[in-house]
């Protein structure tokens, strides 16, 4: 039986040459960089390339497995204005 696995990922929009939004979804816990038109494109695209990822890594599946005993901290993303 697999267990499910939780992870941490960033949403950022970056404007591209034609004046246009992209997405880039990014994770603290794995690497995986993946990009998507829309926040829900950037969203299938981080999970279907987290996937492919824990498949090709399968150490870092087992890794990343938590109990359900297990506590997690949220993350804190904020911006600063200098």
């Amino acid at each position: 039986m697999s267990m499910e696995i939780g992870l941490n990922i960033v949403i950022e929009r970056e404007k591209v040459s034609n004046g246009c939004d992209v997405f880039i979804a990014t994770s603290p816990d794995i690497n995986v960089f993946v990009e998507g038109k829309t926040i829900d494109e950037a969203i299938g695209n981080f999970i279907e390339g987290a996937k492919f990822h824990l498949e090709s890594f399968p150490q870092e599946r087992k890794e990343l497995t938590q109990t359900s005993e297990e506590k997690f901290e949220m993350p804190m993303v904020t911006k600063v204005f200098l």
